[in-house]
Formats: structure tokens, C-alpha cells, sequence
């Protein structure tokens, strides 16, 4: 594994980590729709899909990041490297911050009724 790692050009991981990063924020706003959704008006199956959307979303995300992390090593990769990483761990907070909250929301509304 380490072999592979130093044959790796680093420097490219900091561009793939903004394309990875394109991709998290996408899925993100998808799961936040379909949480959304799911909280006023839910559908039965639905909530497996709601998971598979989100975990996958925190999936790539963290992908983001740790192509971020790696490009860093790189002189070639610090300025996209260390952007990628910071708006990767950032999205993630934001991301982390907006679905426990609409969790929260449909936990109440289920309790409630």
C-alpha cells in the first residue's frame, strides 16, 4: 500500500478533492430534500433510501477530505489540497449540523402525535 501511495502523484489528489467535493455538496443538498420531505410527508421505504443517501454523502465527503489531507504532502498540492480539506470539513460540519436537526424535528413531530 505504501508503494502505491509513493508512486502516486499527491499533487493531483487536490484538484480530485474539489471534483469530490462537487459531488458531497450535491448528494448533501439531495439528502436534505428527501429529509425534507420524509419529515412532512413520509412514504413507507423511503427511509432506507433517506440512509443509503445520507451515509453516502458523509462517504464522499470524507473522501474529500482525506484527498485533501494527502495532496497537502505535495509542494505541487498545498494551495488545492488545504482548500479541498477546510471546505470538505467544513461542509461536513454544516451537513452534520442541518441533519441532526431535522432528525431532531421528526423525532419530535413522531412523539407528539
Amino acid at each position: 500500500m505504501t508503494a502505491v501511495l509513493r508512486r502516486l502523484d499527491r499533487a493531483r489528489l487536490g484538484p480530485l478533492s474539489l471534483w469530490l467535493l462537487l459531488a458531497a455538496v450535491v448528494l448533501q443538498g439531495v439528502s436534505l430534500v428527501q429529509q425534507l420531505s420524509y419529515t412532512f410527508a413520509p412514504r413507507p421505504g423511503e427511509l432506507p433510501v433517506l440512509v443509503a443517501v445520507l451515509v453516502t454523502a458523509v462517504a464522499v465527503g470524507l473522501c474529500a477530505v482525506v484527498c485533501g489531507a494527502l495532496s497537502l504532502t505535495s509542494p505541487r498540492g498545498r494551495r488545492t489540497g488545504a482548500f479541498g480539506a477546510a471546505l470538505g470539513l467544513a461542509t461536513l460540519v454544516l451537513f452534520g449540523a442541518a441533519s441532526t436537526f431535522l432528525w431532531g424535528f421528526l423525532e419530535a413531530l413522531s412523539t407528539s402525535a
